[in-house]
């Protein structure tokens, strides 16, 4: 029996085929209260798709350095890390666990771990699949404060609490 349900698993996981990260973005959008607002992204992503037949059966996971965050204002950044701990918790990873179709859309679930905290985040996306590509594009907000984060304050200029993500991801069927 224990053979079997060994086979089972390998016959399922074969079927299961990698996703290649081609290339995209993931941006995140706050503001600071009285002044501007704060728009890091990054491009360098490293991701870990897997997909059977159908859209709604990827699974895997989507990572990025938090260094390789960069605004148009280097100190800002600096302090953005700070404020991240990246010398604790180097990276920020998403975690897929469901795709569910929703009207023309698909709504992705899964886990967000940031500065060691684990919460399940909802994303709505666009998930196109084009000749040998997959291409998901949406977003999402978290509050820092979910993730023990404080927004940061100088002066009298404090940082919104929520931060509005949205990413493109490209990837390719090998």
């Amino acid at each position: 029996m224990y053979k079997l349900i060994i086979l089972a698993f390998f016959a399922i996981a074969l079927n299961a085929q990698n996703l290649d990260f081609s290339n995209g973005k993931i941006s995140a959008h706050t503001e600071v209260f009285g002044d501007s607002h704060i728009d890091p992204f990054s491009e360098n992503i490293n991701s870990t798709l897997t997909i059977k037949d159908k859209i709604d059966t990827i699974k895997g996971e989507i990572s990025l350095k938090t260094l390789s965050l960069h605004s148009s204002n280097k100190d800002r950044d600096e302090h953005m890390y700070k404020v991240l701990h990246v010398n604790d918790f180097a990276t920020i990873t998403y975690k897929i666990s469901e795709i569910r179709k929703v009207d023309d859309a698909y709504e992705i679930s899964g886990i967000l771990i940031l500065n060691k905290q684990k919460r399940i985040v909802s994303s709505k996306a666009q998930i196109v699949q084009k000749n040998n590509h997959i291409i998901l594009d949406g977003n999402f907000n978290i509050k820092l404060t979910s993730f023990n984060i404080e927004p940061p304050t100088m002066f009298f200029l404090t940082v919104r609490d929520q931060i509005d993500i949205t990413y493109h991801l490209d990837y390719t069927k090998e």
